[in-house]
């Protein structure tokens, strides 16, 4: 389960702010982001499937989150969803060429967030529960649902980030952006009931999942038997921003059992334009 969240073309000199946060179990293992070897690609990687979450290369940015379909079964010889960000990073393909290029029945359900600098008013989100989405101007977000499928940690992020995006002004800053925007997405509240998506979930396990920031202990009274692996909640918060020239940077703060853990991580990509 992730959040992503993002102003496409809300700001003078960034086409693209996205904020994130990627939720998972404790014991998954898991490398903090970082720029992967013989490649460009700068991400967090998830040391099981050996894909990635969300990140950037040169004029690029990609993040993925899957949809919250308990019980459907496992398509044959399924690929890792995690290979998807990370394959178009390293590629060249447009977002619209590599979404045709996409063997979407391989794949459980997922929202593929794809930009490209080249195609700056193109951002187009792939998937396979939808057809392709393609972004206008605005404030968005994406759970584990539909695109600006209107759940309620979407909804108060979104309200969040548009909180946060002025403050900028022409230039964005740790101060001004990324520091508020890391602690927005530390945001513990859960959702009232009635206001809860109905994915085929327990409902104290739909509550659990509500907030921004999420937090199951192994020994929580949620933790049904799917979330027993160590616990479950936030793995990863990152913020990624893009400029008109195509220079990209990325932060990412790792958690574990609600903790920060390390450092908070700093990585830049060179213009293009």
């Amino acid at each position: 389960m992730c959040l992503l969240l993002f102003a496409y073309q809300c700001h003078p000199n960034y086409p693209l702010l996205l904020i994130a946060n990627r939720d998972e179990f404790y014991q998954r293992p898991t490398a903090a982001a970082a720029r992967w070897p013989g490649t460009e690609l700068i991400a967090g990687k998830d040391l099981e499937a050996l894909g990635t979450w969300a990140g950037i290369s040169p004029g690029r940015i990609a993040a993925v989150t899957n949809i919250r379909e308990p019980g459907k079964p496992e398509p044959e010889e399924a690929l890792s969803r995690g290979e998807i960000p990370q394959k178009f990073l390293c590629g060249q393909d447009s977002p619209e060429e590599f979404n045709q290029s996409l063997q979407l029945q391989r794949y459980r359900g997922f929202n593929a967030l794809l930009f490209d600098i080249q195609n700056k008013n193109d951002l187009l989100c792939a998937g396979n529960r939808h057809k392709p989405f393609i972004f206008r101007r605005g404030i968005h977000g994406i759970s584990n649902g539909a695109p600006d499928e209107p759940w309620p940690k979407v909804e108060r992020g979104k309200a969040g980030l548009a909180g946060i995006v002025p403050g900028a002004k022409q230039l964005v800053t740790f101060e001004n952006f990324v520091e508020p925007a890391l602690e927005m997405l530390k945001d513990r509240t859960p959702a009232p009931d009635q206001q809860l998506p109905h994915t085929g979930l327990p409902l104290e396990i739909e509550r659990a999942l509500s907030p921004v920031f999420i937090q199951i202990d192994a020994d929580s009274s949620a933790a049904a038997p799917m979330l027993r692996n160590g616990g479950y909640g936030t793995r990863a918060s990152t913020v990624i921003t893009i400029d008109e020239r195509g220079a990209s940077q990325l932060w990412e703060q790792s958690f574990i059992n609600g903790n920060p853990t390390g450092p908070l991580r700093h990585f830049t990509t060179p213009p293009l334009i």
